[in-house]
């Protein structure tokens, strides 16, 4: 009974191919033909991505947790840096300071070449 109605489903299919096939243009049924060979042509490039994708290609087979591994360091720790630079202003007339940073006495001049100490190297 399944395989009869297979074969009814297949010669249905065939004759109504057979027709639409008969009064199509020869345009219109190269531009059906380039569309179902471009599809055809797809569809094993298509099933291996599927394949590779779905492999477990050289990762563990336990699960994992999302998150950091604190026992397994691949590289050293770079110590953290911070670099603290004097702020820079201009000199005011008068010597009145305004702003809550005020210039040492021992500041280099402005457009002098900055000197910088980055703490951690010695």
């Amino acid at each position: 009974m399944r395989n009869g109605i297979i074969l009814i489903g297949i010669a249905f299919a065939v004759a109504l191919a057979a027709v639409v096939g008969n009064r199509l243009s020869n345009d219109a049924l190269a531009v059906l033909v380039g569309a179902v060979c471009g599809i055809s042509a797809s569809i094993p490039v298509t099933i291996g991505l599927v394949i590779a994708a779905s492999r477990n290609w050289g990762r563990q087979e336990g699960v994992r947790e999302i998150g950091y591994d604190y026992g397994v360091q691949r590289y050293a720790p770079q110590p953290p840096m911070v670099i603290f630079a004097p702020p820079q202003q201009a000199p005011l007339p008068y010597g009145f300071p305004q702003g809550q940073y005020v210039a040492p006495i021992s500041a280099p001049a402005l457009g002098a070449p900055r000197e910088f100490k980055i703490v951690g190297e010695e």
